[in-house]
Order: C-alpha cells, then structure tokens, then sequence
C-alpha cells in the first residue's frame, strides 16, 4: 500500500472488524481478526471507547460500535444530496417491486455496500450497510467491474477468483463472456452465486459519463419468475435514468476507494 499511516490503519481496521461483528467481539477475537497484538490493540480501544467510536459492555468483556460512528455517518449521507437523490429513489423502486434494493461502490476487489432500503416481504435478503462481497460474483460488482480490461481484474485478484456457491464464475474467460452480455444489455445478474437462495440485478450510475455507483435489487430465488424479474429490471431501468439525469446536474461525486 502507498502512503498508509500504519497506526491509523490499525484504528480503522479495529472499528470496521468492531462494526461486522453484530453480536460483539472480544478482544483475543478481535486481536486475530486485525493481526494486531492485545498489547497494541488494547490501549487503541480504550481512546475509542472513552471518544464512544466503540462501546465496552464489561458483563460480556464484549466490544461493539458507538454511537460516535453513527453520528458521522448520518452527517455524511445528510451532507452527500447525492446519496438522498438515489435513497429517495431506491425507495420507489421498492414501493414498486416490494423487493430489497442496496447500493453499492467498487472498493478494490470487493462492493461495499454503503445504503440499502428494505421491503417487507416476509422472506427477503438479510443483508447490512458495510457489507463486503467480491465484486466478480455479486450483480452490483459485475455491472462496475465490465468496464475494466482482463489485466486489470487479474491485478485486483491475482490469487486467482474466487467461488461461493456451485453457481459462481470463477472462470475469467466465462467472467468477459458476462462483462460483454452485461455492456449490451446495461444491466447485470447474479444467478445464485453469491447466496443459493437469491438472485440479484444492478444497474450502473453514472455522473457524466463516469461509474460512482450501483443500485440493485434482491429477489429470492421462489419468487423470480419471469414476470418479477421483467419488473425489477424495467424498473431499475427507469430509476437508472432519473437519477443520472440528476445527477449529472450536481457537483462531481468524489469518491475515494482501496485499491483506485
């Protein structure tokens, strides 16, 4: 890595552990999470616990994000009129398929997904804002990653791809094969290969002609017959070219990734 402040890396690296871990982590947990040592780790987390970037629950000796992280992050999307444009949209496109809608950024090899909007469908995705998947396998990754030249993707995974499910592409020829399906069509799939049980469709966003993000939405798998799927993608379609309409009226969205 370039220009990396290791002992701020360090830091960063405990909170987004802290913040996966939905039941808490203990400390010889979160100590071989990060690689860090308990005697370097230990006097981070009591600066961040006295700052409330993290709480300590000393009944459980259990760590979990504070409500300082929170805090920055609502600042953020209230500050960002370009997240609240694609929100209030995710939010029709849901009121319309009754399915889950995320978005996501390409973050080196993965998606982050940084805002999601949830049906109520009684079976639907589980999923959470902060969640990392790689970028190959999930719809939201495909439609961002078709753009890039095969050197590239192997520069991003030069362990080779990786495969979740028996449905994953692991595979970089039959990877291009999709990334070609994927520019002609404009929308991109994931048919079970990151989760059996779901399938997903993206489109991308584009602010003058240049990818910042993707929205998509998750069906399981039961429900997708054609006439669901035909939806979503109409849809997402539709709500792809009122949001780069706006967005293209707005200042440039400056995002900064791993791996850029």
């Amino acid at each position: 890595m370039k220009n990396i402040h290791m002992p701020t890396a360090r830091v960063l690296n405990i909170i987004e552990v802290v913040s996966s871990m939905d039941e808490g982590i203990n400390l010889t947990q979160l100590s071989s999470k990060t690689g860090i040592n308990k005697g370097t780790i230990h006097p981070i987390l009591k600066t961040l616990v006295e700052y409330s970037y993290i709480n300590f629950d000393k009944s459980k000796n259990l760590y979990y994000l504070g409500i300082s992280c929170s805090i920055l992050s609502r600042s953020f999307f209230e500050k960002s009129f370009w997240l609240q444009v694609i929100n209030e949209e995710m939010k029709s496109i849901v009121s319309l398929c009754n399915e889950v809608c995320q978005m996501g950024i390409l973050d080196g090899d993965e998606v982050l997904y940084i805002d999601k909007v949830q049906s109520d469908q009684a079976v639907q995705l589980v999923s959470k804002i902060g969640t990392r998947l790689p970028a190959t396998l999930s719809a939201l990754g495909k439609i961002m990653l078709c753009e890039f030249t095969d050197e590239y993707i192997n520069e991003l995974y030069p362990n080779g791809l990786i495969a979740l499910t028996p449905y994953s592409t692991f595979d970089i020829k039959k990877l291009r094969a999709q990334f070609e399906e994927i520019k002609e069509r404009g929308f991109s799939v994931d048919n079970r290969e990151i989760n059996e049980e779901t399938v997903c469709y993206a489109v991308s966003l584009k602010q003058r002609g240049k990818t910042i993000a993707a929205i998509s939405v998750s069906i399981p798998y039961f429900r997708a017959d054609d006439e669901k799927v035909k939806q979503v993608i109409n849809v997402l379609v539709s709500a792809k070219e009122r949001i780069e309409s706006a967005l293209d009226n707005l200042q440039d969205v400056k995002l900064n990734s791993r791996g850029a």
